[in-house]
């Protein structure tokens, strides 16, 4: 149970950390609208940059996770 509850923490760690990931992933696109104001497709289109920025976020952080995870076995093996 300790295990489902530390998985489960880690889980919306990683839905926090992702925000400023879409975020980021998104602005650096430069996306700018062709007239004054963004279009219906537009808007689409920057959504979906956040979204998928948003899943690279999540992925990044578990990755981050595993790769401290093995570093910290491989450090306590080694003593």
């Amino acid at each position: 149970m300790k295990i489902l509850a530390r998985e489960l923490i880690w889980f919306f760690i990683a839905l926090i950390l992702a925000v400023p990931v879409a975020y980021l992933f998104s602005y650096s696109m430069g996306l700018e609208p062709e007239g004054i104001t963004l279009s219906t497709e537009e808007e689409v289109f920057q959504l979906e940059f956040f979204i998928i920025g948003y899943c690279i976020g999540i992925v990044c952080t578990y990755i981050m996770r595993i790769v401290i995870w093995a570093v910290t076995t491989y450090l306590i093996n080694e003593d």
